[in-house]
């Protein structure tokens, strides 16, 4: 089944990636800018067709109606074996994983890749039940991040996250309750940050495979981010110690 990728820099970063896409329809009536221009060249040059389209026809396709304009269809998302990412990741002395539990919005999964890829993180995991997965909005979430970064879907989070222990990773649990804030928490070296599910947080079971708990210092009266702004908190920590 095919999938679609809204909104022009998450299609122009699909093209410029070499994702295969079946069509590209274009609103009309659109300006030409540079982004559409650089859309229309690299489509015409891989061979993919560029359909100009009346706009409520976009707008009865689009998942959130922020099209921007231009739609890609595109063929199912390739998820990576968690394998693949310890191959390639092995001996090295830095690695940032991102493992998401049970993370629901799919906007919230699209900013999530985008701030990872963005931290030069190796991959995003996430579970293939009671999650969200790589579609639309997620592609359009992540400003096209979607197409560089793997994205690892697993059956199994625990036997993950003791696959990332064997491989010599800390796994680190976002937690408000967590002992150790940012500033102090060994967020360094080879790191899987494990992110809760919006609303309830890390489930118990996760909770208790972390190696340890980290939580985010808050000054104002609202007690936490949401998982893509405490995401990008950690991982910026992250990118920070090793500067």
């Amino acid at each position: 089944m095919s999938e679609l990728i809204e909104g022009r820099n998450a299609v122009l970063e699909a093209l410029r990636a070499g994702l295969t896409l079946e069509r590209v329809a274009i609103a009309d009536g659109l300006r030409s800018d540079p982004v559409l221009d650089e859309i229309r060249e690299l489509a015409d040059r891989a061979g993919i067709r560029v359909e100009t389209v009346a706009r409520p026809a976009l707008d009865r396709q689009s998942a959130r109606g922020a099209h921007q304009g231009v739609i890609a269809t595109a063929r199912p998302f390739h998820y990576t074996e968690l394998a693949e990412v310890m191959g390639a990741t092995a001996g090295r002395e830095r690695s940032l994983v991102i493992v998401l539990d049970h993370v629901t919005d799919p906007g919230n999964l699209g900013a999530v890749v985008r701030s990872a890829e963005v931290a030069g993180a190796d991959a995003v995991i996430i579970p293939k039940d009671r999650s969200a997965s790589v579609g639309p909005v997620a592609h359009k979430a992540s400003a096209g991040a979607t197409a560089y970064l793997p994205v690892v879907q697993v059956s199994n989070l625990a036997r993950a996250l003791q696959e990332l222990k064997d491989a010599e990773y800390w796994v680190a649990g976002a937690d408000e309750r967590g002992e150790q804030d940012l500033w102090d928490a060994p967020l360094t070296g080879r790191l899987a940050l494990v992110m809760g599910a919006e609303g309830g947080g890390l489930a118990r079971l996760t909770r208790e495979r972390c190696d340890f708990l980290v939580r985010i210092p808050v000054a104002g009266r609202v007690s936490s981010l949401n998982v893509a702004q405490a995401t990008t908190v950690l991982a910026f920590e992250w990118v920070r110690r090793d500067a």
